[in-house]
């Protein structure tokens, strides 16, 4: 298959113990404008099973330029400020241009 012009963005977090309610809440505040944003395909939030307090947040855009403009925006620190502030300063955040995928059949 040809690369895709598609990216993935991983995010590595640690939320602070008893904060996970606030920060699904944030979460989900971001993600209201993420869904509108052009250029944005989706998201996954997971939450690992053997370290609860380690969660992985993905998301899908059209392009490295659509990623850009979001982190960008002039809303996007407002809007990511309140959720990061449950999380522990060791984190980390990747972007993946998408080269395969498959599908479950």
């Amino acid at each position: 298959m040809e690369p895709s012009a598609h990216v993935r963005v991983i995010r590595m977090l640690r939320v602070r113990e008893g904060r996970e309610a606030d920060f699904v809440q944030a979460y989900h505040r971001v993600l209201e404008r993420a869904v509108r944003f052009p250029g944005h395909l989706g998201e996954q939030l997971c939450r690992s099973i053997d370290n609860p307090g380690q969660w992985l947040l993905t998301s899908e855009w059209e392009s490295l330029e659509a990623i850009k403009r979001w982190r960008t925006d002039p809303d996007h620190s407002a809007l990511v400020e309140p959720m990061n502030a449950h999380l522990h300063d060791e984190r980390s955040t990747a972007v993946f241009q998408v080269v395969d995928v498959a599908s479950a059949r």
